[in-house]
């Protein structure tokens, strides 16, 4: 009786062990080498998307469990296609043909995880686009008292000279805006503030072609319809185009 308990103890003991080894490779070992571009092309070709991919431009790592992969469909589409190494394997979780400036928010609670990401169409013709992050001025009253918020504008430019692509990190400036804002409004009300609040809805981000500051009208190119295939699970906020009334410049001297 006694060693019938123990081998029971010992399998027990063993199928913990073997179980914790399969969770740990399957949800949390280091990713494989990532893709190649024939497997790249195969993947996305697989898909819901209606569209097929003519070149992969390049992959771009964004951390080490994240990447951005550009292509252009034979549509002649610049497109941009998000992978997340899941369940022990790289999966394509969004794609889009219309390659205009996105931020992917790995963690939507994290401005440190953020990335914009980018696939400008040649024929276009921008050599350089700004992006902004923009919080408009108000002024409210709360219980007699006076509350004024400051407009907050900040601009990064991007050059297109080299390449149509890329992703880009949150400025750290921009994070530290952003971080700043949230430990205040959290201050203020911390039980509503993560379940029914963040920056997004009074902090804005924009971007606007540079050809566009000169006057030059900017032409569309591609095949003028947008396609892709998303899986529900990634946070990906389009970025409007801005105008120049919505930035505010300098006064001159």
């Amino acid at each position: 009786m006694k060693k019938k308990r123990l081998w029971a103890l010992i399998s027990l003991g063993v199928m913990v062990v073997l179980s914790s080894i399969f969770i740990y490779w399957f949800y949390f070992s280091k990713p494989s080498p990532f893709p190649t571009n024939e497997q790249l092309v195969k993947e996305i070709n697989s898909t819901p998307s209606e569209l097929t991919v003519a070149v992969i431009q390049k992959t771009l790592p964004v951390d080490d469990r994240h990447a951005v992969v550009p292509f252009i469909s034979k549509e002649d589409d610049y497109g941009l296609s998000y992978w997340v190494w899941k369940n022990h394997k790289w999966r394509v979780a969004n794609i889009d043909t219309n390659g205009g400036p996105r931020v992917w928010k790995i963690n939507r609670k994290d401005p440190s995880t953020f990335y914009f990401v980018w696939n400008i169409h040649h024929g276009e013709q921008i050599s350089t686009f700004y992006l902004y992050l923009i919080r408009d001025r108000g002024y409210h009253v709360t219980k007699g008292v006076e509350n004024y918020n400051p407009r907050v504008q900040m601009e990064k430019n991007v050059s297109l000279h080299e390449k149509s692509y890329g992703v880009m990190k949150l400025p750290v400036e921009w994070e530290k805006i952003m971080n700043s804002f949230i430990k205040v409004e959290s201050a203020k009300q911390p039980d509503l503030f993560f379940n029914h609040f963040f920056p997004e809805q009074t902090m804005t981000f924009g971007w606007l072609p540079g050809d566009k500051i000169s006057g030059k009208e900017i032409v569309s190119k591609g095949s003028g319809i947008s396609r892709g295939y998303s899986n529900g699970n990634l946070d990906i906020e389009n970025i409007g185009v801005l105008n120049k009334e919505n930035i505010e410049l300098p006064l001159k001297k």
